[in-house]
């Protein structure tokens, strides 16, 4: 067991927390959501399945595929983004009940849902990078890429979060015949977030742990 085990948790879920309030934020400012929830959202409009529960499915998909490409060298610890994952989603279904009354018409404030949405999903970041226990299964993928093929990890998410926002805008008007999900928030939320999370993380410094086994 990891040092500090349960402070860690602590972290984590709280960084789960702030993550799922992030996409719920995003969806509620109907200015399209991040690229990693872009699918899910979408594919919500598509079949009968809720945006946790599609969130949850995306994790196992992705797990699934880490093992694919990982082979003998997938090691039983990142099946933990499975718990991870399922908590992840019911924390998105539960906020989506939760603010179910809300509405953002108004363009501006649309704009400030959406950037107040990146520095939530930044904070959340943060403290599940702090938390330094599991990731989540989209970066586990784009790791696992990474390592198998020798590429660059942050090519790997450029890429990877190009191709959920592609599935996504091409599924929804294929079925729909319209985009949903993917708007001008999707660019803001690609382009800032990982900004915030530079910014943010050397003002937790002060949150150290021992290192993991």
């Amino acid at each position: 067991m990891p040092t500090q085990f349960f402070p860690r948790l602590f972290l984590l879920l709280s960084g789960l927390g702030l993550l799922a309030f992030g996409v719920v934020l995003s969806i509620h400012s109907n200015l399209g959501t991040s690229p990693i929830s872009s699918m899910p959202y979408s594919f919500s409009y598509i079949f009968p399945l809720t945006v946790g529960t599609l969130t949850v499915l995306m994790h196992i998909i992705m797990i699934l595929l880490q093992m694919l490409i990982l082979k003998s060298r997938f090691q039983w610890i990142q099946w933990l983004q499975l718990p991870v994952g399922i908590l992840f989603g019911a924390f998105i279904d539960g906020l989506m009940w939760l603010t179910q009354g809300w509405s953002i018409e108004n363009y501006p404030l649309q704009i400030l849902a959406c950037l107040a949405s990146c520095l939530i999903t930044a904070l959340g970041v943060s403290l599940v990078v702090k938390a330094s226990l599991v990731l989540l299964a989209a970066e586990g993928l784009y790791q696992a890429i990474a390592v198998r093929y020798r590429f660059d990890f942050g090519n790997c998410k450029t890429y990877g979060d190009i191709l959920l926002v592609s599935i996504a805008v091409i599924s929804s008007w294929l079925v729909l015949h319209q985009v949903i999900g993917v708007r001008e928030g999707t660019i803001i939320t690609a382009l800032l977030v990982g900004t915030l999370v530079k910014r943010i993380l050397p003002k937790l410094s002060f949150i150290q742990f021992g290192p993991k086994p």
